[in-house]
Formats: C-alpha cells, structure tokens, sequence
C-alpha cells in the first residue's frame, strides 16, 4: 500500500495542477468581447458626423464590420518547478477600427469649429485620409501557485495598450487644385491599468477603455492643431 506521504504529496501535487490549469481559463476571449461590446455596442451602430464644407475625413481602414472587438489568445505559457508554478496568458483583443475612427472624425470636426479652422482656410478645404490608428490592447493574466504542505495561488492581472501610433494624411486643396500634403503622426499615450487585490477585471477593462477613448479623442485634437500650424 502506498505510504501516507506520498499519497499526500500526490494529493497536493494534483490539487496544484488543477488549480493551475482552471483558474486561468476563467478569463476568456469570448468574456473580454463581451464586455467590451457592453461599452461600445451603441457605438459602432451610431452614424459618424457629416463632414463640413472645408473639411473631409475619410480612411483606408477596414470599417464595415459590426462586432465591437475579435480577442484571441496570444501567448499562452507555463513554467512548473517544483514548488513554484507560472503560467503566463495574454489574450490580445482588436477593437473595430470604426470605433476609434468615429470618434477621430465627430472629435476632429467639432474641433475644427470651435478652433475657427474655416476662417483660418480662406476659401480653402482640407482633405484627411486616417491610415493608422491605435485599436488594440492586452489583458495580461500571470497565475502563480506556491506550495510547502499546502498550495498558495494568486493572479497578477493588467490591461495593456498594443501602442500603435495616430498616422493621418492631408491635402489642402484651394479650387480644386492640391497646394500642400503631409503626414501627421500622433503618439500613442495610454498607459497599463494593473490590477491590485480584490480589484475586478472588467471594471478594470472598462476603465481602460474609458481612458482609450479619451487618448484617441486628444489625439485627433492635436492633429487639428497640427494642421493650424501648416497654414
């Protein structure tokens, strides 16, 4: 018969492996979609602003698509030492690229008015074309589990921004005819949200995103004021 020890030591040893293998996998692609479609499921449906007479946005980007986010798992990895196991998961989520390009364009335009950019024209009219725009972010998950007699095991959650940078092209056009082109580039500025004890994972996805479309709408701010300074 096999001695109290061991049968013990299986015991934990088996108790570990589940604990690792499951409590990971409560954090899905498909409930990452989920919530993000919660924050945004009116907005991909909200029509975009008309453009004004002096000003046009229009893009390269892939915008017919009516589901809010596409999240896969990107890195999925597990280290198991003997009394101290990691397992590493990243699920990687890709928004619509309407949303942010909605929000660009009604923040861009009503900017644009209250800048005075029309008088600033003359006459003129200025084309944008948006080529690139940040649309991605990460849900990163480190699970740990240590154990001497008995298992300990605790998750290091964050939400992490895929950087990418604001890239618009301009035309300044004056009776049809192109009088000046360029490229403006907007860095990305938002920042990691880490989780702390007891905190929720998907307020914390909501309040990254929260903090996501206030970055894009500040972006396209600045690509307004670039614009007024090549005049």
């Amino acid at each position: 018969m096999m001695p109290a020890t061991i049968r013990a030591t299986l015991f934990l040893v088996s108790i570990s492996f589940l604990c690792t293998l499951f409590l990971p996998a409560c954090l899905t692609s498909r409930k990452i979609d989920k919530w993000v479609d919660k924050k945004y499921s009116e907005t991909v449906a909200t029509p975009v602003k008309k453009n004004h007479d002096y000003l046009a946005v229009t893009t390269t980007l892939p915008t017919a698509d009516e589901k809010s986010s596409t999240t896969q798992q990107t890195h999925n990895s597990l280290l198991p030492l003997l009394f101290y196991w990691r397992w590493h998961i990243t699920n990687t989520c890709t928004l619509n690229p309407k949303i942010p390009y909605n929000n660009f364009t009604n923040s861009a335009l009503s900017y644009a008015n209250s800048k005075g950019l029309k008088s600033k024209l003359n006459g003129r009219r200025i084309e944008l074309e948006v080529k690139q725009l940040p649309y991605m972010f990460a849900v990163d998950d480190i699970s740990q589990m240590v154990w001497v007699i008995y298992a300990f095991g605790w998750d290091n959650f964050s939400v992490i921004p895929v950087a990418n940078n604001m890239v618009v092209s301009y035309k300044i056009m004056e009776q049809n005819t192109e009088i000046k082109e360029g490229v403006i580039t907007i860095a990305d500025a938002c920042k990691p949200i880490q989780l702390k004890m007891f905190q929720s994972i998907k307020k914390k996805t909501w309040m990254y995103i929260d903090q996501y479309n206030d970055n894009i709408t500040a972006m396209s701010k600045k690509v307004v004021d670039s614009l007024i300074t090549t005049l």
